[in-house]
């Protein structure tokens, strides 16, 4: 059992570990694409919080309108166990780092990973208060 617990928090470790996971707001407006919504809310907040410059804003539009139809495909893909979904998204996390590393900065891309790392403590915990 224990070895159940721990494979299911290093999964959750994993998923958590999606550079985009700051938000899964519904922003989708009548009309509008549901994913472009998502990655310019997105997109907004990494704004805010890493403070972008608008040549970095341009850049990392593309970056998350890649991702996140690959993400919300995946949330709601119901044939994987978690232990695969979280070995899929690591796989997309590693690819936007990827992308996303030449655009940041060193400052900026060393906010990044820690704003990941706070996210997946979070999420940590939510998940251990559900039990």
């Amino acid at each position: 059992m224990k070895h159940f617990r721990a494979a299911i928090m290093a999964a959750l470790a994993v998923i958590l570990a999606t550079p985009l996971a700051f938000s899964q707001q519904s922003t989708a407006t009548s009309g509008a694409d549901p994913n472009k919504q998502e990655a310019l809310a997105k997109l907004e907040k990494m704004s805010t919080a890493l403070q972008l410059t608008p040549a970095q804003k341009k850049q990392m539009l593309p970056v998350l309108m890649q991702e996140v139809p690959k993400l919300q495909a995946l949330k709601t893909d119901t044939s994987l166990g978690p232990l695969q979904k979280a070995m899929q998204m690591k796989e997309i996390a590693d690819a936007t780092d990827a992308k996303v590393k030449p655009i940041l900065n060193p400052a900026q891309y060393q906010k990044w990973e820690a704003m990941r790392a706070q996210e997946r403590q979070q999420m940590l915990q939510k998940a251990e208060n559900r039990k």
